[in-house]
């Protein structure tokens, strides 16, 4: 590795040519040096044990990880945000300092017996590149559907107007959001996917938590002493394993911003719970 990082030193200012070695050296250094983000658009997975230890680790630290893939694969307790895209061809590594696209997925047997080609890049050196590919990357974080327009339309091209810090009555939000129904809970889902949640630091008989930069969100009454995973519990749920749907978090009628939900949803006393986190950037 010390060769690699005399060879490619930070001293080299534009994007430099790597082909499989220096490919499984630098995917390695991205997401060992990730600190807030790391993004996967790579059809066919499997991962090494070093690329899926690396990976585990970072999730338990709370690493916002999105996957975008074409065929299922084994994610085997990584918490990250999945999105699959039948049409899926593109091959690109990203997190928040260094890019990666080339022609190699993310699967052990291309790290050690194929012949592939690539270009890596930093966001310091390349910035006007690195935003290219960001934001091409972001676009993809939606799932695809090709048998229906409805399904192949991106919840990510519908912005919502929304100010961090501003307070927002509900009421008020019906201008900016298509409500499912009159339902007025904690929990509101929108006509194309979207979720938007509320809670209340006082006086709310829903006590939820935050810790380590997570808030764990009580789910939705169901009419029984436990709740069952369906109405807006489902959704959430849903948003976990499929990535379909926005969340936006609304703390004392205050937007906090967009969140997802970052870890497997688990119930806790008959409750579900969610844990959430803020996206960074939105």
């Amino acid at each position: 590795m010390a060769f690699f990082d005399n060879l490619f030193s930070p001293r080299e200012r534009g994007p430099l040519f790597v082909t499989t070695a220096e490919i499984g050296y630098y995917l390695e250094k991205m997401f060992r040096e990730a600190e807030k983000s790391i993004i996967i658009i790579s059809p066919y997975i499997k991962m090494s044990q070093r690329i899926r230890s690396i990976l585990l680790d970072k999730s338990k630290n709370n690493i916002d990880i999105k996957i975008v893939f074409k065929k299922d694969f084994e994610i085997n307790n990584i918490s990250a945000q999945t999105f699959k895209r039948d049409n899926l061809h593109a091959k690109c590594f990203l997190t928040e300092k260094y890019a990666l696209i080339g022609s190699m997925n993310l699967f052990d047997y291309s790290q050690v017996n194929n012949d592939e080609m690539g270009i890596f890049l930093t966001r310091e050196e390349n910035s006007e590149l690195y935003g290219n590919i960001e934001k091409e990357a972001l676009r993809l974080c939606c799932s695809f559907y090709s048998n229906t327009t409805k399904d192949a339309e991106c919840a990510h091209s519908k912005l919502p107007v929304l100010e961090i810090g501003k307070e927002y009555k509900k009421e008020d939000l019906n201008s900016v959001f298509s409500f499912m129904s009159e339902y007025t809970g904690g929990i509101r889902k929108t006509t194309n996917g979207n979720i938007a949640l509320f809670y209340f630091s006082k006086s709310s008989k829903y006590t939820n938590r935050e810790k380590d930069g997570i808030i764990y969100y009580m789910g939705q009454n169901t009419g029984s002493e436990i709740q069952e995973l369906k109405y807006g519990n489902k959704a959430l749920h849903d948003s976990f394993t499929t990535g379909k749907g926005r969340i936006f978090l609304f703390k004392d009628n205050f937007f906090q911003g967009e969140c997802f939900v970052c870890k497997a949803p688990f119930q806790e006393d008959g409750k579900w719970i969610f844990p959430l986190k803020l996206k960074l950037g939105i």
